[in-house]
């Protein structure tokens, strides 16, 4: 794709904010939909896309109550604003913390990112053909928007 937009946080956090079922209040870096709020919205305010060992702070245990269609629109968002930075992939982008996040929620582990979209999107897909299928179809709307 040629002519790449530049990352949109904002994006990021909006597309996540929603994927909670229970939470009456945020408990912010105790789960992982409040924690890849906090990357993206820190990652906004300091304007900086690599935040230092943020992919060791992703919660490891989180049992959450989560909408599968909404975690998989927004990990179609978060991919949609990556950069396929290719071997440039950097493990601390906001982008990366932010999938690393969400993914277990709906594969129930970590997924490889070799830094294309496209080759993760179809990992997702080997993984689980349903939510495979929704995250790629959520990230075609994001990119014909």
């Amino acid at each position: 794709m040629s002519g790449r937009h530049n990352i949109n946080v904002d994006h990021i956090q909006k597309a996540v904010e929603n994927c909670c079922l229970a939470c009456a209040v945020c408990h912010g870096k105790n789960c992982r939909v409040g924690f890849a709020k906090i990357m993206s919205g820190y990652a906004g305010l300091k304007q900086r896309l690599s935040i230092p060992r943020g992919i060791d702070m992703v919660p490891s245990g989180d049992d959450k109550a989560y909408n599968p269609d909404r975690v998989a629109n927004a990990l179609a968002v978060i991919n949609y604003e990556c950069r396929n930075c290719m071997d440039n992939h950097e493990d601390n982008c906001v982008v990366n913390i932010a999938r690393s996040a969400m993914e277990v929620l709906l594969f129930g582990e970590h997924v490889e990112f070799c830094g294309n979209s496209q080759e993760y999107m179809q990992k997702l897909s080997r993984l689980n053909a349903e939510y495979g299928a929704k995250v790629t179809q959520a990230y075609l709307a994001c990119r014909d928007k």
